[in-house]
């Protein structure tokens, strides 16, 4: 993976390409291979840097999974949130396009991988399956539990609608099931056309069913 080899005590710019170098070292070893299968050696070889460079950065190899899973959070967070001016002007276009990006997030390689090693080894790990809830799952719940609270804010929003509720199960229609798909094997929505026509099809089904009625005469801008 790495062409250089890493000695001595690095510059500002060098510590922060090894920082990346062994976290990517380590998403891809603990992905194919596992949390438990895979050590701090392995890592360290791969990587082409010392053992004791790593240790350096993290104590323990729980802790280096845990900033992986951490990186991963707010890498998919940081991706996902749109700009807060589309959320002011547009709630509805900021939550479909949010929507769109977690569909290429949640199938991207890396996520895939995790995600097997989680459901393979989760039970035996449960801190890891915690610190995963804290640093993904729950950031990114709460992004479209506020981006739904701004449609309803907005007036768009069915009042039987709740929108802890309906945040869930929009989360779970429009990513749930690709992202099973992907970890059963099976390359669904493997195209941006793919994906685009998935999103058009569950989220007209799903605003059909929470959305206000529109006026008569009244465009559905982001419908």
């Amino acid at each position: 993976m790495a062409t250089k080899r890493y000695g001595g005590r690095p510059d500002t710019r060098m510590s922060e390409e090894l920082d990346a170098l062994i976290l990517q070292t380590a998403v891809h070893l603990f992905g194919e291979k596992g949390y438990a299968a895979t050590s701090m050696e392995q890592i360290a070889a791969v990587a082409q840097v010392g053992k004791q460079t790593i240790y350096r950065r993290h104590a323990s190899k729980e802790i280096l999974f845990k900033t992986v899973i951490t990186e991963l959070g707010q890498s998919l967070l940081g991706a996902a949130a749109p700009p807060e001016d589309m959320v002011s002007a547009d709630p509805l276009l900021a939550l479909r396009q949010t929507m769109r990006m977690l569909i290429d997030l949640v199938l991207q390689p890396d996520t895939i991988a995790l995600s097997r090693t989680f459901i393979a080894e989760g039970w035996r790990f449960p801190d890891l399956v915690e610190h995963a809830g804290a640093h993904v799952f729950e950031p990114l719940e709460k992004l479209t539990f506020k981006l739904l609270g701004e449609v309803e804010k907005a007036g768009l929003l069915n009042r039987t609608c709740g929108c802890e509720e309906t945040s869930r199960m929009l989360s779970a229609l429009l990513l749930s099931w690709p992202h099973q798909q992907r970890l059963f094997g099976r390359m669904v929505l493997a195209t941006p056309q793919e994906r685009d026509q998935y999103l058009e099809q569950t989220w007209n089904a799903v605003m059909s069913g929470i959305l206000v009625p529109p006026q008569a005469g009244t465009a559905e801008t982001s419908r």
